[in-house]
């Protein structure tokens, strides 16, 4: 049985990456000048906003939870609060943010969350309903029900 469950996280592992994996292929943000910026590009330098003073770049560091998060899944251990983390600094990309546009300090404001993003969100809330099904699992097999 521990064996299947183990198989089963795999499999859903590589499902979740293959949708993160084809967020960043796809445009993520599309900002008032028109301009399209791709999740590659995002996870490249989206760190850099919080540099900026734009907090709204603190979504960004979602992605390092995803990786941290799918890590510790894959080699069968906990991670029960940092999936919630995860999920905050993802919801935090839905509200109005800003993204710089060079090195000058120019901003424009996000008008649109296109295919990308979504791809990556399901992606962060695919990880963290796995972590959270693991936690019901783990807990219902110690208890003994």
């Amino acid at each position: 049985m521990r064996r299947d469950f183990k198989k089963l996280n795999t499999i859903t592992l590589i499902v979740i990456w293959a949708l993160y994996c084809i967020s960043l292929m796809l445009p993520a943000l599309t900002t008032a000048t028109g301009d399209k910026f791709g999740g590659l590009n995002i996870l490249l330098i989206g760190w850099l906003g919080i540099f900026a003073g734009m907090m709204s770049a603190a979504s960004w560091y979602a992605n390092l939870f995803f990786i941290y998060i799918s890590v510790q899944t894959f080699k069968g251990k906990r991670t029960d609060i940092s999936h919630l983390f995860m999920l905050l600094l993802a919801i935090i990309a839905f509200f109005p943010m800003e993204l710089m546009l060079d090195e000058a300090g120019n901003t424009s404001i996000v008008t649109e969350h296109n295919l990308g993003f979504y791809f990556w969100v399901s992606a962060i809330v695919l990880l963290s309903t796995l972590v959270f099904i693991n936690w019901i699992l783990c807990r219902n097999r110690n208890t003994g029900n």
